[in-house]
């Protein structure tokens, strides 16, 4: 069964340290919504008015490089607050944001989401410090795309799914999130048939092992 909304706001480590009444009042302004897998909640060119929490389920932040490639720019998890630009001074969305499964968001508008952080400054330090964190991930990915050949990208990108995604079995760090070539090469902005051949050597050295759908990063790698 779903849990009511003031749950996911009193679990989330934003928010948790307030009191109880302002906790029940964002509770109030939130507006839950249910996302199918490969559902869009906005798409590049959309109208900026709402901030989103994901409260279950996985979201991929992309975005179209000149070229019209498609670029995943980041792979949100449960509490994480999303499309926050539009409180930065964005009009309309610069990415998309589409569920990677099944998934289950609250929705807040932009005035009342300024609104509540200026009463609250305690929430508007805790969301500065974590934009501040967000975009010094982001602007590391981008030096990675820029600056590393595709193979540097991938260690990089299994280095990271298995900090966040990893789980300790005998043969190794078994990555939990199950991703495709493409949607791989989506996130180090590299072609299919490129993260493929990679993958293989990759596979081929020892430094990478597959198990069905999943990688797995042996031990030691």
């Amino acid at each position: 069964m779903r849990k009511p909304t003031l749950w996911y706001i009193s679990t989330n480590s934003l928010f948790s340290a307030m009191p109880e009444d302002k906790r029940a009042s964002m509770a109030a302004m939130l507006k839950p919504v249910n996302i199918k897998k490969k559902s869009f909640i906005y798409s590049m060119g959309d109208s900026a008015e709402k901030i989103y929490i994901l409260k279950e389920g996985r979201i991929k932040i992309t975005r179209l490089t000149e070229e019209g490639k498609e670029l995943t720019i980041d792979i949100l998890e449960p509490g994480d607050i999303f499309g926050e630009l539009a409180i930065a001074g964005e009009s309309e969305r610069e990415t998309s944001a589409e569920a990677l499964e099944d998934s289950f968001i609250c929705a807040i508008g932009k005035q009342d989401f300024e609104k509540f952080i200026t009463e609250n400054p305690g929430v508007s330090l805790g969301i500065t410090k974590w934009f501040g964190t967000r975009l010094r991930k982001v602007e590391s990915r981008l030096e990675n795309l820029i600056f590393q050949d595709v193979r540097t990208r991938l260690l990089f990108l299994f280095k990271d799914l298995g900090e966040k995604y990893g789980e300790q079995t005998p043969g190794g760090q078994k990555i939990t999130l199950h991703l495709s070539h493409q949607e791989i090469a989506n996130l180090i902005g590299a072609t299919r048939e490129t993260v493929t051949l990679e993958l293989n050597n990759l596979k081929r050295e020892g430094k990478l092992l597959i198990e069905g759908r999943y990688f797995i990063i042996p031990s030691g790698s």
